[in-house]
């Protein structure tokens, strides 16, 4: 299932407490998206992503997460998909 701007927008309205910050949805990176999914969302939240993106782009967006200087995602988070990602992607 290919993710248009449509069924985007639907998706981050539908999950609007993740991004309680912001009124202006459609102005989320996708690294902000997967950041609160992966600390705050649910398991079928994370599976709609990886439908939608594929696990290539996910392990490479939480690459960059994890390379920056702070990284926002809590620490058994952080364990959790670099385990995953390493042994799903190849």
């Amino acid at each position: 299932m290919k993710l248009n701007q449509k069924t985007r927008a639907k998706w981050l309205k539908e999950r609007h407490g993740l991004w309680w910050s912001t009124s202006q949805l459609d102005k989320l990176s996708d690294e902000v998206i997967l950041e609160a999914v992966m600390n705050y969302g649910q398991w079928e939240d994370f599976l709609d992503l990886k439908q939608w993106w594929g696990l290539k782009k996910i392990k490479q967006l939480f690459e960059q997460m994890m390379s920056k200087r702070r990284v926002n995602l809590r620490q058994p988070v952080q364990v959790l998909f670099h385990d995953y990602l390493a042994a799903h992607v190849h």
